[in-house]
């Protein structure tokens, strides 16, 4: 199981040990199944075109740095085209409020959990409910019990009633902080 916030400023390494670039963001499909990573441009202008490497050409992920199979795994896709992102994209989950089908906000997402090799969306998000209650209280994890779906709209993500159960559950329990 892999986290955004931590795929993101790692190197990224081609066999000969060269860095070709560092991860800026996480990429997902129109599903939100993972997809790849975004590279970190080196001048911020011009913005007509995005760095990737598709998941198909990372190798293996490390606490430190992440493997691609070759130098030319870099692709540049077109910037125009907007991008499924955790964080910098005009689409992005990241500040994405959580909302329960019965219309209690859970909180906003600080960062999304998922795993690489299966062809799924994500499996889980860790929501912030603002600085001072994350200082205080911890943040809070949500996973999709088993099949649950949750919808992604526009301005929110729409999860089952039964996740609050499970959120305050796992925070009680383990009170975790990040």
């Amino acid at each position: 199981m892999r986290q955004a916030q931590q795929m993101i400023g790692l190197p990224v390494l081609h066999p000969r040990g060269g860095k070709v670039g560092r991860v800026q963001d996480v990429w997902f499909d129109e599903s939100w199944r993972f997809c790849g990573v975004v590279l970190h441009r080196p001048f911020p202008w011009p913005k007509r075109s995005v760095r990737v490497v598709r998941k198909e050409r990372i190798v293996s992920w490390g606490e430190d740095a992440l493997m691609i199979d070759g130098a030319d795994a870099v692709e540049t896709v077109d910037g125009k085209r907007p991008l499924r992102t955790f964080d910098t994209g005009p689409v992005r989950l990241k500040d994405r409020p959580v909302y329960t089908v019965e219309g209690r906000e859970l909180g906003r997402v600080s960062d999304v959990y998922f795993r690489p090799e299966e062809d799924k969306p994500w499996i889980g998000v860790e929501l912030s409910d603002g600085f001072l209650a994350d200082v205080t209280e911890g943040r809070r994890r949500l996973f999709l019990p088993g099949d649950a779906e949750a919808v992604i709209g526009e301005d929110a993500i729409l999860v089952p009633a039964s996740c609050e159960r499970v959120l305050e559950r796992n925070h009680k329990e383990q009170g975790e902080c990040p």
